[in-house]
């Protein structure tokens, strides 16, 4: 069974030139949403020299809008509140 279902990924790159992911998903347990926030991060390999890698940095933020539209306007105007600069 399903506990939840990925509706969206925004991307976002900060104005220091980080770059962040918001998976937005559908909760069904409570019919709500929420998302997954991942910053990205270089790390030296010895097989694939420097590669980018998606380090989760909160993996619940509560969403409260009933839509997945409503969801990704929340979620831009949380990464412009909390992590734009």
């Amino acid at each position: 069974m399903e506990k939840s279902k990925l509706m969206s990924t925004l991307k976002f790159i900060s104005g220091a030139g980080d770059s962040f992911k918001y998976e937005i998903y559908q909760d069904y347990s409570n019919a709500g949403y929420f998302a997954v926030i991942s910053a990205q991060q270089e790390f030296d390999t010895e097989k694939y020299g420097r590669c980018g890698v998606w380090v989760e940095i909160n993996s619940y933020l509560r969403l409260a809008p009933s839509n997945p539209d409503a969801c990704e306007e929340e979620c831009k105007a949380h990464f412009a509140n909390n992590v734009r600069s």
